[in-house]
């Protein structure tokens, strides 16, 4: 008579678990995915990605147990003209037409504070990975946030080109890059 008793407290408890964490992705309607790249701390190339996808698995109660995935089409590059826009997609930047998606997955969320979040994990550009993290802020009050169906938030990371072989051989972009999301994530 126990035993049953215990498999139904399971049961209802991993149902509790699973109910806590909620599925989310991007409200193109309401998002932009940008870059800005540097040279010796100059802006040399901005633009957005127009083409992009994530998933968000989230947990407002224990941000330690969320996932994300984030891929941005490499060849969706929009920076001002068709020339740099070919250049950024071309052989020597994104070689989007050899490496056509740029991806995030995270390892690890940590709440830093109330509404911020540091997010962990790998990023693959050009079939190189590594180690990288993304700032998170909510834009809203998290109590309010987990009951609605819309998530406001900001989210922005960097890297070194030259550590993905972005801009080898050509000596435009071989510092910093920023990637910037704002927007907000659906159900």
């Amino acid at each position: 008579m126990l035993r049953p008793s215990i498999l139904v407290l399971g049961l209802f408890l991993f149902g509790l678990s699973a109910q806590a964490q909620s599925t989310w992705n991007f409200d193109r309607a309401a998002t932009e995915v940008s870059f800005i790249g540097q040279s010796f701390g100059a802006v040399v190339a901005n633009g957005r990605f127009e083409r992009y996808d994530g998933t968000f698995s989230i947990d407002f109660d224990h941000p330690e147990k969320s996932h994300v995935k984030v891929t941005l089409d490499a060849a969706s590059i929009s920076a001002g003209s068709a020339l740099v826009d070919g250049f950024i997609a071309g052989a020597s930047m994104l070689d989007s037409a050899k490496y056509p998606k740029v991806t995030f997955a995270s390892d690890t969320v940590t709440r830093i504070s109330g509404n911020d979040l540091d997010i962990r994990g790998s990023l693959t550009i050009k079939g190189i990975t590594h180690p990288f993290r993304v700032r998170v802020m909510i834009d809203r009050d998290v109590d309010k946030l987990r009951r609605g169906n819309a998530l406001p938030f900001r989210a922005s990371g960097s890297f070194l080109g030259p550590a993905y072989g972005i801009g080898r051989g050509v000596n435009i972009m071989d510092d910093q890059i920023q990637i910037e999301i704002k927007g907000r994530l659906a159900r």
